[in-house]
């Protein structure tokens, strides 16, 4: 070979050498079009919804040609199969590239999925100041973001009205694009976030359920749009549609790697087999949300623990720096800190003993509330009651007030005469008896879980249910259910 070679003109040799780096270039780089590159980001972002081992080698394979988005898109697709451990893990590494340049687009999406973390894991006070980095970031987020807006919890960020925005926008570029599978989940995420009865949201919903139909899209699409039909059918107390809309998913949910629809899912056939009195369903999905419910809280308690760990540690270094710096200041707090301390004490006392010598007679209430507008919120908080929509987990002394057009004031005074308890008591103890009433009168009541019961009348919290639970009946809701069940 090498005497081969000796035998070649050096001109012909450099010219052949040249002529194969060429081919070599064009093959190596004529696939990765610009085109190319986005029909592969679609199929990652749509091979994301499933528990596919198809995603790991297309993300390796977009991390050659774009290393930073290939990691978003990793932390993205762990956030939404419910991986929090790991999307931490990911987070950390994405950081050493997005904070070299805090102005940039990375460091934006950076920043957005750390606070879908946090918002994940509940961590409110890292959180707030996230977000507030993130909403008052120069670039366009309807631009940016919305190729990333493919859950429904990629919103939650974000306020009310930008969330529309947003979705409207990425509604307007995905159908210029032609991408089918992206206008169906943001148009029902668009649905969802308006009013469920307005045109508006019913035409978003039916244009979805138009696109999964003709297109064919995929068992995820299929789920997403009839989960999202069977939900305003369970709200109008109409479990057979919700049910025929959900019934031929049971199976084929589990194959879907999005945990928040996946849950979602199973409660919504729960609560529709339990409607039409199918108990098979009913039991069997019941299990699988639960046991969905139970591994994310699992998930999330290790990666809390490790997030808070890693926050501390970095506030540990911080206040290490910075020690020598504000030790004056520090100082001039404490001092500071001391003599409020000592004038509120003093003001305190002061205004102690000035109420000693008001006369008891002299106290008398603010307001007076006219009897007209009393006899309205007593009509209006029986017809309240009659409508049971005290079940609803928004309610609320300024939410009711606001409903009844009167101030909270005026309908706490009401209730705390009338009622003979304060406002979240008088609240409390309308679900409880609803929820009393309910497994009283229907036995399937008496087979589901404390924490579904909690759910179905208004608690967000399965310990508070079981604390006011036993306050009113003097039994917990175990003791009551066997107590009925004989």
């Amino acid at each position: 070979m090498i005497a081969i070679i000796k035998k070649i003109p050096v001109n012909l040799l450099t010219e052949r050498i040249v002529v194969f780096l060429c081919l070599f270039i064009i093959a190596f780089y004529t696939p990765q079009t610009p085109n190319d590159v986005g029909i592969l980001r679609e199929e990652i972002l749509d091979k994301m919804q499933y528990d596919s081992q198809q995603l790991e080698p297309l993300l390796k394979y977009y991390s050659k040609i774009s290393p930073a988005d290939a990691q978003i898109l990793r932390i993205k697709s762990l956030l939404i199969k419910g991986n929090y451990e790991e999307a931490l893990n990911s987070l950390s590494a994405l950081k050493k590239i997005a904070t070299n340049d805090k102005k940039s687009e990375i460091f934006f999406q950076y920043q957005y999925l750390y606070a879908e973390l946090c918002q994940a894991l509940g961590l409110t006070s890292e959180l707030k100041n996230i977000s507030n980095d993130v909403q008052n970031f120069k670039f366009s987020k309807q631009i940016i973001f919305a190729d990333l807006a493919i859950d429904k919890t990629s919103f939650e960020v974000f306020a009310p009205s930008e969330r529309i925005a947003i979705l409207k926008s990425a509604i307007e570029n995905y159908k210029k694009a032609g991408n089918n599978k992206a206008l169906i989940q943001s148009s029902i995420w668009l649905s969802e976030l308006l009013n469920k009865n307005s045109a508006e949201s019913m035409s978003a919903r039916n244009y979805a359920r138009g696109l999964a139909n003709i297109n064919k899209s995929g068992i995820y699409y299929e789920i997403l749009v009839f989960n999202s039909l069977a939900k305003i059918e369970l709200e109008k107390s109409n479990p057979k549609a919700a049910f025929d809309f959900l019934k031929n998913f049971q199976s084929s949910a589990s194959g879907i790697s999005n945990i928040g629809l996946k849950a979602d899912y199973y409660k919504n056939l729960a609560k529709a087999s339990a409607g039409i009195n199918e108990f098979n369903m009913l039991g069997s999905a019941n299990d699988k949300y639960f046991n969905i419910i139970q591994n994310i809280e699992s998930k999330k308690s290790v990666a809390k623990a490790m997030l808070v760990n890693h926050i501390n540690k970095m506030n540990e270094e911080k206040l290490a720096a910075q020690q020598k710096m504000f030790r004056y200041i520090y100082l001039a707090i404490i001092v500071i800190f001391i003599i409020a301390i000592i004038l509120i004490y003093w003001s305190v006392k002061y205004k102690s003993r000035l109420a000693k010598k008001v006369p008891a007679s002299t106290e008398v209430k603010n307001f007076v509330i006219p009897d007209k507008t009393e006899k309205r919120i007593l009509n209006k908080l029986e017809e309240f009651e009659k409508n049971q929509k005290y079940i609803r987990k928004t309610v609320s002394l300024k939410t009711l007030a606001q409903q009844f057009d009167t101030n909270p004031k005026y309908l706490s005074e009401v209730v705390n005469k009338h009622k003979n308890s304060n406002f979240n008591t008088y609240i409390n103890n309308l679900r409880i008896d609803y929820i009393v009433d309910k497994i009283k009168e229907n036995p399937e009541y008496r087979k589901y879980k404390v924490s579904y019961l909690a759910d179905e009348c208004g608690f967000s919290s399965h310990s508070l249910f079981t604390t006011i639970f036993k306050n009113r009946m003097n039994l917990s809701p175990t003791e009551f259910l066997q107590k009925i069940n004989g």
